[in-house]
């Protein structure tokens, strides 16, 4: 399993978070779905960047529970079942709560199976707003994609995240089992 280091989203948080800042934490599944070299990603044309299908997981809710209700709404796609843990990233951003002075946000990314065409997807607003569309594409390519992206004003904050995702999937011999 790859553990990538924790992302700062502004500087100092790290430290913040080890000297005891009060921090509210979120916890978010992502598919890794390989098919001949490539990932199944969702595409937004208005950025022309890719990222990972998933969100976060519900109070009560399994891993597997979350990953299986983003992949409908999301992809259109059946959860078969979610292989191995591949890779976990923290990111430490400022908190909009007023009784916190941290967010922090464990993304946790997992091998899967899927079954699709089974649903139409069932996008959130925000989703529907970045026009994210299912794609095959590979490793690198949507990493470069995301790089452009992400040096563009204004770009999603996840896009850092999925760079760096995307780079360590990509690597040859990455080693992608636990």
């Amino acid at each position: 399993m790859i553990h990538l280091p924790t992302m700062e989203h502004a500087p100092g948080l790290v430290q913040r978070l080890r000297e005891g800042a009060v921090c509210v934490t979120r916890t978010a599944v992502k598919a890794v779905i390989r098919r001949e070299g490539q990932l199944w990603l969702l595409h937004s044309p208005p950025w022309a960047c890719f990222k990972f299908p998933g969100g976060g997981v519900e109070m009560g809710e399994s891993h597997a529970e979350a990953l299986a209700r983003e992949l409908r709404e999301e992809l259109g796609a059946e959860l078969r079942g979610p292989g191995p843990l591949l890779l976990t990233v923290t990111e430490l951003w400022p908190a909009r709560e007023p009784d916190a002075e941290l967010f922090r946000m464990d993304s946790l990314y997992f091998a899967c199976e899927v079954e699709a065409g089974q649903h139409a997807p069932q996008l959130e607003a925000y989703e529907s707003e970045l026009g994210l569309t299912p794609c095959w594409v590979t490793p690198q390519a949507a990493a470069e994609a995301n790089a452009a992206a992400q040096a563009r004003e204004g770009a999603p904050d996840w896009l850092k995240r999925e760079v760096a995702v995307l780079r360590a999937l990509g690597k040859p011999g990455a080693t992608l089992t636990p």
